[in-house]
């Protein structure tokens, strides 16, 4: 599945680049006025992925979101600097405003 990402302000789009220069699984798509356009891959975080970046959401700390999703604390830790390096953010915080963003989580 791909996601089209609409990168309105210039900063936005030269995050999208920097991600299709690293591989991060994004292929550019030309532009769209008066936006830029480029298209992300929804498969770049795994179901895991996701299920534990959703829970950390939805429960706020890695103690719940381990609860939740049946997984040690350690390994919801392992997924989130998984999750960080894919995005190529230094953040929790910063992989889920990306994520909520792309809409790879809810």
């Amino acid at each position: 599945m791909k996601v089209l990402v609409l990168a309105r302000r210039e900063k936005d789009k030269d995050y999208l680049m920097r991600l299709l220069k690293e591989g991060k699984g994004i292929t550019f798509a030309g532009s769209l006025e008066p936006a830029d356009a480029a298209v992300i891959d929804a498969d770049l975080l795994t179901p895991a992925e996701r299920e534990v970046l959703q829970a950390i959401v939805q429960h706020g700390s890695i103690a719940q979101a381990a609860v939740k999703t049946y997984r040690t604390p350690e390994t919801v830790k392992k997924h989130l600097r998984s999750i960080r390096r894919k995005l190529g953010v230094k953040t929790t915080l910063q992989a889920i405003a990306l994520a909520l963003r792309l809409r790879l989580i809810n």
